[in-house]
């Protein structure tokens, strides 16, 4: 599994992890902001199949994470772009993980989360 971390301000470092729990969906007034820009950035680059914002237990530490479901696997890029639209959000003290789960771990994560994002089908 590919997971991105945001721990400077300027490029994503990509980290593995062997293993990652999910809890559920992360939501409140400022995640709603995030899920509705992020939206709009997805309807126009059309990379992205789904995307989820979720509570994730990563070696006993919890953290939010951004789940994505893509045309193409894992993409700095696509992570450079969403960390600008989180950027426009959030202060620079918060970071944002992005995680592009395997299917069965995407199956997992739809056990207990709801995406906020599905590309429509043409």
């Amino acid at each position: 599994m590919s997971w991105f971390k945001r721990p400077s301000p300027k490029h994503p470092q990509e980290i593995r992890v062997p293993r990652v729990q999910f809890l559920g969906e992360q939501d409140g007034p400022t995640e709603q902001l995030l899920k509705d820009r992020l939206s709009e950035f997805f309807k126009r680059d059309r990379s992205v199949h789904a995307a989820y914002l979720a509570r994730v237990d990563v070696g006993g530490q919890t953290s939010v994470a951004l789940c994505l479901k893509t045309q193409f696997g894992p993409d700095r890029g696509l992570a450079e772009k969403i960390g600008a639209i989180f950027k426009t959000i959030f202060n620079a003290q918060v970071h944002l993980d992005i995680m592009f789960p395997s299917a069965t771990q995407e199956t997992e994560l739809t056990k207990v989360c709801k995406p906020f994002f599905l590309a429509q089908e043409n």
